[in-house]
């Protein structure tokens, strides 16, 4: 690689830094102060994925009957995303060893990359992952930062965590104390979903960039003249190679992809359909705001993965295409018999599935928003807007 110019692995390295931050990327312990990351890991899963369920049940267990409408439909989406999230990190962790290999893979295809037209390739996509991985930190955290601050102008708290030392109707300050431990601890939350809802974007756009990269390969053999048959050939096979390495990298991070994104598809709906229905109750705009927001942020978790699985379909059925209409026409024997095995291998594509169950493509996603639609319906037909205004009557 030319000097300054990115990897296939540094499309994941801000992704990296999160996870570091997370305590999920624990050091050896020949390391320096690796004692001191051990502690924040554990203050992380203490904080994070042990106090913030806690929180959700306790709250639900105490002051669920004094819930109104409003507080009930906003409490009941917290512990929804929060599950999800403790499941996605669960499946991600126990698996992080194909996600480590999955950059080595990277590195290898990397190493094929020798034209300059190639490098800059790499180059570009790697930069628009780093936007990419960037858009979704300052779209996670902008929803927690307006959450807070909305629930702050409206005396309330953002989201409902039980807390035994402060209580929040003694006054003014406690309800500021209150929301500023919430946004701390679910910030945690937040950066999880961040990190498992980016990387498979990230891994099927390099797999994506790759497929293309083969693409040119395979439109530039037989175009030199001055080559003979045997290197000629000797292309074709590294071509072959080229494929079964992008193959490797599919199968590696699969069963990863499958097991998050499924968890994350199946809260969709649910969580669409409760934000939406929250609308109906709340009064005032900045309620308003930040359940719009929320709703925004819920599409953004599923629908640029699904889109970019559908375009990585639409690149490996173009990859047949263009390795039919190479010159193949006057090739030796050998060259047309290994082009045909070739051309077998590669025509079903790449399909990424939510547990085996479904594919993972933006119809699935309509799918879950009509879902979400049903249980707006539900909601409207319980006349439970009309509720409150009886029961003050």
């Amino acid at each position: 690689m030319e000097k300054g110019l990115l990897r296939s692995r540094d499309s994941v390295k801000r992704l990296n830094i999160s996870m570091t931050l997370m305590g999920w990327r624990l050091p050896s312990r020949d390391s320096r102060f690796w004692c001191l990351y051990y502690i924040w890991t554990m203050f992380v899963i203490l904080s994070v994925f042990i106090y913030v369920p806690y929180a959700l049940i306790m709250t639900g267990i105490k002051d669920l009957r004094n819930f109104s409408i409003t507080d009930l439909f906003t409490f009941l989406q917290a512990p929804v995303n929060c599950n999800a999230a403790c499941f996605k990190a669960i499946i991600f962790y126990s698996m992080r060893k194909r996600y480590s290999g999955v950059q080595k893979i990277m590195d290898q295809m990397d190493h094929r990359g020798s034209g300059k037209e190639e490098r800059f390739l790499i180059h570009k996509d790697a930069g628009w992952c780093h936007l990419v991985t960037t858009f979704y930190q300052v779209l996670y955290f902008g929803f927690l930062a307006i959450a807070v601050v909305g629930a702050m102008a409206t005396g309330k708290t953002a989201f409902c965590l039980y807390n035994p030392l402060i209580d929040k109707d003694e006054g003014v300050l406690n309800i500021y104390i209150m929301n500023l431990i919430e946004g701390f601890t679910l910030s945690g939350m937040v950066m999880t979903n961040m990190i498992l809802d980016v990387y498979p974007i990230v891994c099927v756009i390099i797999l994506r960039t790759h497929i293309n990269l083969l693409k040119l390969r395979i439109e530039h053999l037989r175009t030199d003249l001055e080559k003979s048959d045997d290197q000629h050939y000797s292309e074709l096979v590294e071509c072959i190679k080229d494929y079964q390495l992008i193959i490797r990298y599919a199968n590696l991070i699969r069963p990863m992809i499958s097991g998050t994104v499924s968890v994350q598809l199946f809260s969709t709906g649910l969580l669409l359909g409760l934000s939406a229905a929250s609308l109906l109750f709340f009064d005032t705009m900045v309620e308003r705001l930040v359940s719009g927001y929320y709703i925004f942020l819920i599409l953004f978790q599923t629908f640029p993965f699904s889109y970019v699985c559908e375009q990585l379909i639409t690149d490996c059925n173009d990859l047949t295409i263009i390795l039919f209409h190479s010159k193949w026409i006057g090739a030796e024997r050998r060259y047309r018999t290994t082009l045909r095995h070739f051309m077998l291998s590669i025509h079903p594509p790449i399909l990424f599935t939510a547990s085996g169950i479904f594919d993972i493509c933006v119809s699935t996603n309509i799918k879950m928003a009509k879902f979400a639609f049903s249980v707006v319906t539900i909601v409207q037909g319980m006349n439970l807007v009309d509720k409150p205004n009886k029961n003050s009557g």
